[in-house]
């Protein structure tokens, strides 16, 4: 080995590999002091949840940076015994919370909203999960089973439901038992394996710095490459469509048959009317994630997402939020193409607490069930 590190190459690579060892040292030793993270497994924003055989679930009690899980494995605080109005919130990673501060997604800012406006002992549970489709009815069951909410707040991504093949709800039993408590694999500490957290955390810092055309660039030679293989949509179809509203309308009277009331809220964009100034380049950046489906395409598909939702509440005569209608678009409001920043978190929070507040202290009586509704063309 002496003999071996008088030869320069192998000396610098030595001393490479001695700093770069030291560096990660460093970095998990930040994360234990900082986050009480585990020195030997992943710490990363996958490590808050579990892959099972029915999807994504919370991790309960993990914790990454800003996001941490309860007991239950919900992005909240612990369910409070004396909340005498609970509110469940369900939806993707818009609703989970992406890019606000700690306690600054809409939920948290939600139930602050509700308490200033005298409903002190009204409590807003979070458990929305990145990606999933708003026809995961067993999941809601388990937490409705588990939480017995007097709402159900339902704020549904219609880009969850392009190339999807079939719908997901079904009504009437459960296609799986319900927990009343986490599972043993939710419980599980992540296993064990390689992984270099000083890459992560100098990705975090370099990505902030690189301009948005350069990224965009690099994101549309990807997308390029997957036109030039294959047939790439101008509208979504009708079909997947279709499969998105039974799915949303499927789950608010599963949300019903359990004694939970459910509000629907449209899905809002960082596009208005107009494109402004940057929206081209957001655009292209969001369709990077569904290369399939055109740029007009997907505000196309906004549009009649928001108008079926709007035709299904009044069918139904469920109560509605048209956050796509109310929220204006831009930097202010949306961090990228569809995540909230604080404010525009915020403004999310105020328009759903003017409607659920007048609706709760009014008492509405529970809407009648109608059959189906027309997808708009």
């Amino acid at each position: 080995m002496t003999t071996l590190l008088k030869h320069r190459p192998v000396r610098w690579t030595a001393y490479a590999l001695l700093a770069l060892l030291t560096l990660e040292c460093c970095a998990r030793l930040e994360d234990s002091l900082r986050q009480q993270a585990p020195m030997n497994r992943p710490h990363n924003i996958d490590s808050v949840f579990h892959d099972s055989p029915e999807g994504r679930q919370g991790r309960p009690g993990a914790r990454f940076a800003k996001w941490s899980m309860n007991s239950l494995g919900y992005r909240s605080p612990e369910p409070r015994p004396d909340s005498s109005v609970r509110i469940l919130t369900f939806g993707a990673s818009e609703t989970f919370g992406l890019y606000e501060s700690a306690g600054n997604e809409y939920p948290r800012q939600l139930e602050r909203e509700l308490q200033r406006r005298g409903l002190s002992n009204a409590e807003v549970i979070n458990i929305a999960l990145p990606g999933i489709r708003i026809g995961h009815a067993d999941y809601l069951r388990e937490a409705i089973a588990r939480l017995q909410p007097q709402w159900v707040l339902l704020y549904p991504s219609p880009a969850n439901y392009i190339g999807a093949e079939n719908t997901l709800c079904r009504e009437g039993a459960a296609t799986r038992p319900v927990r009343m408590t986490p599972s043993p694999e939710q419980m599980a500490p992540p296993p064990p394996q390689l992984h270099l957290r000083l890459a992560g955390k100098l990705t975090d810092i370099v990505k902030p710095l690189l301009p948005l055309q350069m990224t965009v660039a690099l994101k549309q030679l990807s997308i390029q490459r997957f036109e030039a293989r294959g047939e790439v949509m101008d509208r979504l179809p009708d079909e997947q469509m279709n499969r998105f509203l039974s799915d949303l309308s499927c789950t608010a009277r599963v949300a019903e048959s359990m004694g939970a009331r459910p509000l629907l809220i449209t899905h809002a964009t960082r596009f208005g009317p107009g494109l402004e100034r940057g929206d081209g380049l957001m655009l292209t950046n969001w369709r990077s994630f569904y290369p399939e489906l055109r740029e007009d395409g997907l505000l196309d598909m906004e549009r009649r997402a928001a108008a079926g939702m709007r035709a299904l509440a009044q069918a139904r005569g469920l109560p509605l939020v048209d956050a796509s209608a109310e929220i204006p678009g831009g930097a202010e409001n949306f961090a990228d193409f569809v995540h909230f920043t604080d404010a525009g978190a915020q403004r999310m929070a105020t328009l759903v607490a003017d409607t659920l507040t007048d609706t709760i202290r009014r008492g509405q009586v529970r809407p009648q069930v109608v059959a189906s509704v027309a997808v708009p063309q």
